[in-house]
């Protein structure tokens, strides 16, 4: 089931229609042939009037990405919410989100961590495309974690990765330096208001419960959030709510929180 607690008019649409039937029409649409005539035709932009070049993915996530089927939650929260003159993603795979703000904002600074090395290749081919409009865009490759100094990562697709213990580790797997939330802003001698937009596959909860310094001066977070083995969606919602966020919008287990 489906919660939804949102404001637009498609959403509410779209949550009526059958879930079934939102698969197959998926599959109808974003297929590896339509992907294949896009890239023929050099397509630079998608349905969300975001600029990303589709000859970086497979045939099928081209089709996807264009639709706007890729993250649609996330992206469409994206756009609407993160108004800040900073934004921070943490996961921002190889750039969708990245590109559709960046053709929507202005004098606007981008800051994305990624920790697939496949995916951060492509972010670093997106940000040549990007328009300038006085934004500046910082790309990181790394992976937010607390209390290690690096993790072992392994990419399994362009949409799903994990990190790998030790004792669990393959010969795909790769070693990837660790970055906390704080150290991205002082790194970055950052000190103003931004947005946090973060799908990090639940790793977002050690921020909450070990860096809450890090968000005193966040306005939004918008975030897929995800039951994790310490914590829960609901714990972590609550412990935001300590911290003076309230939840804005929700679309399944993709939230918009602002300050109170």
């Amino acid at each position: 089931m489906v919660l939804l607690k949102t404001s637009s008019i498609e959403r509410i649409i779209k949550s009526i229609i059958p879930h079934n039937f939102k698969i197959f029409f998926y599959w109808v649409l974003a297929n590896s042939l339509l992907g294949y005539f896009l890239k023929c035709l050099k397509i630079k932009k998608n349905l969300f009037g975001g600029v990303f070049d589709l000859s970086n993915v497979s045939n099928k996530e081209a089709a996807s990405i264009f639709l706007g089927f890729w993250e649609s939650a996330e992206i469409r929260f994206s756009k609407r919410f993160a108004n800040s003159k900073t934004i921070i993603e943490l996961g921002s795979s190889v750039g969708v989100t990245l590109g559709v703000l960046a053709n929507n904002r202005i004098d606007t600074k981008f800051i994305c961590i990624e920790a697939s090395l496949k995916n951060y290749e492509k972010l670093i081919k997106l940000k040549k495309i990007l328009p300038q409009k006085g934004n500046e865009y910082i790309l990181l490759n790394k992976a937010v974690a607390y209390d290690v100094s690096h993790i072992h990562f392994e990419h399994t697709s362009t949409e799903g990765s994990k990190i790998t213990k030790d004792n669990m580790r393959s010969s795909k797997s790769e070693i990837v330096l660790a970055i906390t939330l704080s150290e991205i802003l002082n790194q970055n001698a950052f000190k103003g208001p931004y947005t946090l937009i973060t799908d990090i596959e639940g790793a977002e909860s050690h921020i909450f419960f070990k860096d809450k310094i890090a968000l005193k001066n966040c306005e939004k977070i918008i975030a897929e959030l995800e039951n994790t083995s310490m914590h829960t969606v609901d714990e972590q919602i609550s412990e935001l709510d300590k911290m003076g966020f309230k939840i804005l919008e929700q679309y399944g287990n993709v939230f918009v929180m602002t300050k109170y």
